[in-house]
């Protein structure tokens, strides 16, 4: 009799449970859901809290940074002529004598983050070593009409942006109210700079001032001598003639 009762009762109770939600478990003969024989299923490596955990950063951004804003350093020759405003406002960090106002452009078809490209060249223009070192001017960025352009380009539109200077697909240029930066240099450096113990990182600052420079009426000038730090108006881009490779106005003393 009780034998009775209790099968009686597991077969109710084997009736209710999928009524109630909850699943039985094959026996070791029963076929898997997915047909496997003696395969059990279990939950992911991950138990606690570990699920809500973010994934790691990408370090995209830190590479755009250390790129100078481009996506890639393979600079084609032409990016297509076609110039975009980096948008975006930002004052003068210090008081100077005179504050002017610079627009920072970038050619569309470079690849490039125009905002970080924008962070260094005004990061550079207002560093403490810069050309308002002695209080003289200072920089704010604008999306409008400015005092200073510095536009961001390929060769072939650095050649037409700075005629009838003659940059060669090489060089860059500063002129009155701009100044326009060879993508392939902002990417690369100098040969000349570098075999003289320059990074491409002071390149950048190199070429950000140099140009600027011209732009703000400052001429070229020779390397003073064999072993001196040479001024940043010195050509360091072609060669440095035994100076020691320098991106700033303001001079070690």
């Amino acid at each position: 009799m009780n034998i009775r009762r209790t099968l009686l009762a597991a077969a109710v109770l084997a009736c209710l449970l999928p009524l109630a939600g909850v699943a039985l478990a094959p026996g070791p003969d029963s076929p898997s859901p997915d047909g496997a024989r003696d395969a059990q299923w279990r939950p992911p490596e991950v138990v606690g809290e570990g699920w809500r955990a973010r994934p790691a950063k990408s370090p995209t951004l830190g590479f755009v940074r250390d790129q100078g804003g481009l996506w890639s350093t393979a600079v084609p020759r032409d990016a297509g002529g076609q110039l975009r405003t980096v948008g975006g406002q930002e004052g003068a960090p210090r008081e100077a004598e005179r504050v002017a106002t610079v627009r920072v452009e970038v050619e569309a078809g470079l690849g490039v983050d125009g905002h970080e490209f924008a962070r260094q060249v005004m990061a550079t223009l207002n560093d403490p070593r810069g050309w308002g070192h002695d209080g003289s001017v200072a920089f704010a960025r604008t999306d409008g009409e400015a005092d200073i352009d510095i536009t961001l380009a390929s060769p072939a539109t650095t050649d037409e942006l700075c005629a009838p200077v003659d940059t060669g697909g090489r060089v860059s240029c500063g002129r009155v109210g701009f100044a326009v930066l060879n993508a392939e240099r902002w990417a690369e450096g100098s040969p000349a700079f570098l075999e003289a113990g320059g990074t491409v990182a002071e390149y950048r600052h190199y070429l950000v001032n140099h140009e600027v420079g011209h732009v703000l009426g400052n001429p070229h000038v020779q390397c003073p001598g064999p072993g001196e730090i040479a001024p940043v108006m010195v050509q360091q881009t072609l060669g440095l003639d035994g100076c020691i490779p320098n991106g700033w106005p303001a001079l070690p003393e």
